[in-house]
Order: structure tokens, then sequence, then C-alpha cells
């Protein structure tokens, strides 16, 4: 359980320094990223107000256990 809250911490930790780094590296994307933030966010409240908070923070956390353990295509 530490192993996988340590993974998970590191995880969005290097998301954060990378997405710091490619703003820095391409200003032109800084405009890009905030339209993004507003999608995520008009999402997020038209979730909540046709589900609820609880009900969407499940299906957040739904969507991050479907995208975690997605492992593609089986050989």
């Amino acid at each position: 359980m530490f192993r996988a809250l340590f993974g998970v911490i590191f995880g969005i930790f290097f998301i954060v320094i990378t997405g710091s780094i490619i703003l820095e590296a391409f200003p032109q994307l800084q405009p890009l990223w905030g339209e993004f933030k507003n999608i995520v966010v008009s999402l997020y409240e038209s979730s909540t107000v046709k589900y609820g908070t609880v009900v969407t923070v499940l299906i957040i956390i739904g969507l991050v256990i479907l995208f975690g353990t997605s492992h593609g295509a089986k050989r």
C-alpha cells in the first residue's frame, strides 16, 4: 500500500514537473492549456449539477482506475 501511494505521489510530481518544463519551452501552448482547463472545469461543473458531488467524484475515480489499469492490446 505504501508503495502504491508513493507511486501515485511520484506520478503527480513527474506530471507537474514535465508540464512546467513543456510550458516554459513552448510558451505558445499556454493559451491551449488554459482552454483545456476551462473545458475540464465546465465538464466538472455540469456533471456536479446533473449528478451531484459524490457521484461526480466516483466517476472521476472510476475513470482514473479505468485508465490506470488498461494495458493496451494483448498479443
